[in-house]
């Protein structure tokens, strides 16, 4: 990327290749008969089924030409990710992986050593230290800690406000009334996705329907006595009823909405969380499946929301009316900006990571 200090060489595969793959499957499987789940019985072992698949060991051997080239100190990989790990164990060098949501529910202790499929391929044992051996980067203190299973050591940073060069605030937003509260709502990253496999006429399984979950979500703001945005990441919603005061938009810079917001009804993403506890926002979590549903938990466990898991939307308009009445909720998701705010930045994490390298600092 011009003016940026670092060099940007794609090797992944496409994300909406992947997702085509994914949720075409599932929606073949479904049609033939076959139950399909919105969530992994047991993610651990779905993970580790994943990483063995053999079609990981082109992108390693590509993956493994760039490092080469670059001669890295440290890999810092996806959590979702192998490719990097099994890099880093053939250069022999310490690797660190993001934390998002498919870390949440793995059990580190259950979860298999990718070399242990692939390594013969690569002339290499396992080395011992697997997946997450050397640790984790986190944006959550450790007091609101979302992770299911404890695991090795996290380097903890404060959640950027993660915003493009340029963006801000859309006018009409700031326009809005401030009279009543504002209530922001988004259903996650993944919506975009869905959006787009739909135009390109890919069906997906019954359990992900995002226009349900947006009929719900715009009838209980229609009830709501506030100002409401609506993020539909490209979906179409507009045959779907609302009132006036609920406004919709494609896209948005959702920190920047969250820092005027007054509540956040969101699908329980781990991406959305970290930002709400950034800006101090409490929550009205509607979780769908995969990690949301004990991360809906979780929020209800430390007093930042309510959960309104597979719930009418008179139960949306309920939990939205207790969570922007009930002060208590507001105190607690402002202690938890406190904590956040509390964290180093995450511009030093160049320099930990580094003496991390350089210190050998790391458990082997």
């Amino acid at each position: 990327m011009r003016g940026e200090r670092f060099a940007i060489d794609p090797a992944m595969p496409d994300a909406h290749h992947w997702m085509w793959m994914l949720h075409g499957a599932a929606a073949a499987a479904e049609a033939a008969g076959e139950q399909v789940h919105r969530t992994a019985l047991d993610p651990t072992d779905l993970l580790n089924k994943v990483f063995a698949a053999r079609g990981w060991r082109e992108l390693f051997v590509r993956v493994l030409e760039i490092a080469r080239a670059y001669r890295p100190n440290l890999v810092l990989r996806d959590d979702l990710d192998c490719s990097g790990y099994v890099t880093a164990e053939v250069l022999e060098i310490p690797h660190v992986a993001m934390s998002g949501g498919p870390t949440i529910l793995l059990d580190p202790q259950r979860l298999a050593d990718p070399l242990a499929a692939h390594g013969t391929k690569f002339g290499l044992s396992t080395s011992g230290h697997g997946l997450y051996g050397y640790g984790r980067v986190d944006y959550v203190p450790t007091e609101y800690d979302f992770m299911k299973h404890e695991w090795p050591q996290v380097f903890r940073f404060r959640q950027p406000v993660l915003t493009r060069p340029g963006e801000r605030l859309p006018s009409w937003i700031a326009d809005l009334p401030a009279d009543r509260p504002l209530v922001f709502a988004a259903m996650g990253t993944g919506v975009p996705m869905y959006a787009a496999l739909q135009r390109d006429g890919v069906q997906l399984p019954s359990t992900i329907d995002p226009r349900a979950r947006f009929r719900l979500v715009l009838d209980a703001l229609s009830q709501l006595d506030c100002v409401a945005v609506v993020v539909t990441g490209g979906m179409d919603v507009s045959d779907l009823p609302r009132a006036d005061h609920v406004h919709v938009t494609d896209a948005v810079p959702q920190p920047l909405v969250l820092e005027i917001a007054d509540l956040f009804l969101t699908h329980d993403g781990y991406n959305g969380i970290r930002e709400a506890l950034r800006s101090g926002v409490p929550m009205v979590a509607y979780p769908e499946g995969y990690d949301q549903v004990h991360n809906s938990a979780r929020i209800a466990e430390l007093g930042l929301g309510v959960t309104v898991d597979n719930s009418p939307a008179d139960a949306v308009v309920e939990a939205c009316d207790k969570v922007l009445a009930d002060q208590s909720f507001r105190t607690r998701a402002r202690t938890a900006r406190q904590h956040v705010l509390a964290l180093p930045d995450v511009h030093s994490a160049p320099a930990m990571l580094e003496q991390f390298v350089q210190t050998n600092s790391y458990r082997s």
